[in-house]
């Protein structure tokens, strides 16, 4: 009788986290049973791929012909936040993710393992299920404290979440396009196709699966500045360092840093003053951006003027071939948009050196 209540629970504490938490979503990871192939998910990269030899075109999908009576959808407009909470402390995150110290560090090398060495789904959810079994059989793991067992938790409990959007773009012409745009939508500048066509794959069809929503035809990952600078304010001493230009002593005829700059000092704000004058309350953080767009990977060599980690990466174009200067717009009329808000109406961050905001 013991020795089945002990399997009893080992297989309950296994079978807890056997789904992941509903009420986030997770992007690109949605799929756990389809995590094996991220690295080859259409919206990760634009490379052509042959269909299936037993595919099946579902026709409630197709894409409609450019005669059809289906509206044009615009281009996708990013609503610009006016408040941002201060993100979770790491430290806090790291304690929440197990109450138990081994526990902890079992998640953080699962997380690496699939973060730095591309360890899949599957294989992270087979080693946190026997790493579970064993200390579970050992005693060392309580079965109401069990482990994560698959990926997807993992990737809760270290609020590991995307950091961007991904939006379909139009492969010929660069324009983008809402999430929630219907599948069987055109482009309304060329009419060219935005999302390939849905098929129904033999596993599919055998298992009964329902055919998942089809990838656009093109995307592109996006998160406009203001979203960006909420994260990088609470990032170590960023918050205090962009406040140091306050303090430094200027010697004429010297030239340090990006405050010492004639445009730093001259530049205006909406109200014709001085952007960077100085005399703003202890409650308002001005911030200078500067804007740069590269086409090659970056390495430890590129942008070493640049702290890495305070690069803002709003957004990456789709390949295989580079934007004209005229498809670029599309991507960066998002980005000053959202630039324009920041600077004519400003937007509240609750920070950890101004909680309050």
């Amino acid at each position: 009788m013991v020795q089945r209540e002990e399997d009893e629970a080992i297989r309950d504490a296994l079978q807890s986290e056997s789904q992941p938490p509903q009420e986030d979503s997770l992007g690109l990871y949605d799929d756990p049973d389809a995590g094996d192939e991220v690295h080859r998910d259409p919206l990760l990269h634009t490379e052509q791929h042959d269909e299936d030899s037993d595919a099946e075109i579902i026709p409630d999908v197709q894409v409609a012909p450019s005669n059809s009576q289906h509206a044009p959808v615009d281009q996708v407009q990013i609503t610009p936040r006016s408040e941002f909470e201060a993100p979770l402390n790491p430290r806090q995150v790291y304690q929440d993710a197990h109450p138990d110290w081994f526990g902890r560090i079992i998640i953080i090398m699962v997380a690496i393992l699939h973060a730095k060495h591309h360890v899949s789904f599957r294989a992270c959810a087979l080693i946190l299920h026997c790493v579970t079994t064993i200390l579970l059989s050992l005693g060392i793991l309580h079965p109401t404290q069990p482990l994560p067992t698959t990926l997807n938790t993992v990737i809760h409990h270290l609020d590991l979440h995307d950091r961007f959007t991904i939006y379909p773009v139009c492969g010929h012409c660069h324009r983008i396009f809402p999430t929630d745009i219907p599948t069987n939508a055109l482009c309304s500048d060329c009419d060219s196709r935005l999302f390939k066509p849905v098929s129904n794959r033999l596993f599919r069809m055998v298992t009964g699966r329902k055919a998942q929503r089809p990838p656009p035809v093109c995307a592109a990952p996006i998160q406009v500045p203001s979203s960006l600078l909420a994260n990088f304010l609470a990032h170590g001493d960023n918050e205090a360092a962009c406040e140091s230009w306050r303090s430094r002593t200027v010697k004429p005829g010297e030239l340090h840093d990006i405050s010492d700059g004639e445009v730093w000092r001259t530049i205006q704000g909406p109200d014709q003053a001085p952007f960077f004058s100085g005399t703003e309350t202890s409650q308002e953080l001005r911030i200078g951006v500067t804007m740069s767009l590269d086409w090659y990977v970056i390495t430890h060599t590129v942008f070493s003027m640049y702290r890495a980690e305070n690069l803002l990466v709003s957004f990456m174009t789709p390949g295989p071939t580079e934007p004209t200067g005229a498809q670029l717009q599309n991507y960066l009329r998002l980005v000053v948009d959202d630039l324009l808000q920041l600077y004519e109406e400003g937007v509240v961050y609750h920070t950890p050196g101004h909680p309050e905001g």
